[in-house]
């Protein structure tokens, strides 16, 4: 789905991102379940798509895991994928 916040002031139309990428990066984290591998490309395409829709970084780590409902809750991942999607998230983001 296209979207840049810089040009599209609509919340709805924000809104409707932010469940898409939700959704998707919910897909992409069930299918990469307990391959490390997979849940960093996950993480990694998350950024690379949120990035580009010119979010901010505050935003992309809050849909990530800190406002209600966040892609890690709702993911249901085992603690030690959690764990592996926190470390890729917080590496990638330092680059």
């Amino acid at each position: 789905m296209k979207y840049n916040a810089n040009n599209d002031y609509s919340p709805e139309k924000h809104a409707e991102f932010i469940n898409w990428l939700t959704q998707s990066t919910l897909e992409a984290l069930k299918v990469a379940e307990g391959d490390s591998t997979k849940l960093r490309a996950a993480i990694e395409h998350y950024i690379r798509i949120a990035s580009s829709a010119n979010l901010e970084l505050e935003e992309i780590e809050n849909i990530l895991g800190v406002n209600e409902p966040c892609i890690m809750d709702l993911a249901e991942l085992s603690e030690t994928d959690e764990e592996i999607v926190i470390d890729a998230f917080e590496q990638l983001i330092a680059l």
